[in-house]
């Protein structure tokens, strides 16, 4: 899960707070660790671009200007953030690259104790790290050439190439004067906010803070326990995570609780629910069906990291599904991804770049290949322009 580190600089005591806000909302496609990004099969030496989308399986990638994609990408990513944080206006002013009439906002009301406003600020602050330009440094023309080449090697179509080269493009001149007067003015706000928020986080756990215990895992815990309230699935899962990360029996049963809970509402609980199943909670299941159809739900959902489990391209998750199913969820995969649904994270240079079929086509038996090519078809067919218009991408 993507966790903004604004806090870090300004917040030692309080992170626990800001640290649950600032958590994406559970939109159906949360950020994976790089440790879960799918190890792309390489293409075959004669291997032709259509390993990569079958043409009777691909959905045409619709044309669109470079500006155009590239402001899906960021309105992807703000939502992402943002969604549960800020208002529908908040909203638009941050997509548009507009975060100083957005702190106009959101300034008053984090001064007012809104700990919502509080989060957006300390996203926008980024710990004050990318408040001068060339911090975090912008992606060379290097890397840009880098990508699409390994694109082109990789049989990406020539709509994927010119959109890939057209982000990297923009993302080569970095933040804009505007971003970086936001992020200085929102860590100086931080800054003077700090005091409140130790207090109010005191008043919480109902005893004075000890800045040298209370940043530690244990405290996070007790804060989203005393904070979670009936209902609040969203809540629910985020205790769940830092529950996992303690990594006891206790903590795990604990956690699965929880998931079970916020799984009846939260695509993002079923994917962490199922994978834990997998994974072990504390230990692996013994039939893996009832992970299965929490990824699946899942991933019909949008959610990135099912839909990566179901490919197949994790260490131990080869079995889990059979190959034309793996095959068809890759397809769906690579087509959210190339059409932006996904955002501009890391995971769209990746994944834009890298061969689009969860098992080379070419590596099966002629039937293999076949029935894939059917069922990617038929899971595109019925789920495809669903999921695209759950992620905001139609």
């Amino acid at each position: 899960m993507r966790r903004a580190a604004a806090l870090v600089l300004v917040l030692v005591v309080a992170a626990a707070v800001v640290v649950l806000l600032l958590r994406p909302a559970r939109s159906g496609h949360d950020p994976t660790p790089p440790s879960e990004v799918p190890r792309r099969q390489q293409t075959r030496s004669g291997a032709s671009a259509d390993v990569r989308a079958s043409p009777a399986v691909a959905t045409t990638i619709p044309a669109m200007t470079a500006a155009a994609f590239n402001h899906r990408l960021r309105c992807v990513d703000v939502r992402q953030l943002y969604g549960r944080l800020a208002s529908t206006d908040v909203l638009a002013l941050l997509c548009e690259r507009k975060p100083l009439a957005a702190l106009a906002i959101e300034v008053p009301l984090a001064e007012a104790g809104d700990l919502h406003a509080v989060a957006v600020l300390a996203t926008i602050a980024n710990g004050g790290g990318a408040c001068n330009a060339g911090s975090p440094p912008a992606p060379s023309a290097g890397f840009r050439a880098r990508a699409i080449e390994r694109a082109q090697k990789n049989g990406a179509s020539a709509e994927t190439i010119r959109r890939l080269d057209g982000w990297l493009s923009e993302e080569e001149q970095g933040p804009t004067r505007e971003e970086l007067a936001a992020c200085r003015q929102a860590t100086d706000e931080m800054k003077k906010l700090q005091p409140e928020l130790m207090t109010q986080v005191a008043g919480v756990l109902g005893r004075p803070l000890d800045p040298a215990k209370d940043s530690d895992p244990d405290s996070e815990i007790e804060y989203l326990r005393k904070t979670l309230a009936y209902g609040d699935a969203e809540g629910a899962e985020q205790l769940a995570e830092a529950l996992l990360s303690k990594g006891t029996p206790e903590s795990d049963a604990e956690a699965v609780s929880l998931l079970r809970d916020a799984a009846r509402t939260s695509a993002s609980a079923k994917a962490q629910l199922g994978r834990c199943l997998l994974r072990g909670c504390p230990t692996p299941a013994a039939e893996p069906d009832e992970a299965v159809q929490l990824l699946t739900a899942a991933a019909s959902e949008g959610n990135l990291q099912a839909l990566i489990i179901l490919t197949g391209e994790q260490p131990g998750d080869e079995a889990l599904l059979p190959s034309a199913d793996r095959y068809a969820w890759g397809q769906m995969l690579q087509q959210l991804n190339d059409e932006g649904c996904f955002g501009a994270s890391f995971f769209y240079v990746l994944l834009a770049g890298s061969p689009g079929a969860s098992q080379n086509l070419r590596a099966m038996s002629p039937a293999d290949a076949a029935a894939a090519q059917a069922r990617a078809h038929e899971l595109l067919g019925a789920r495809l322009a669903q999921t695209r218009a759950r992620l905001g991408c139609d």
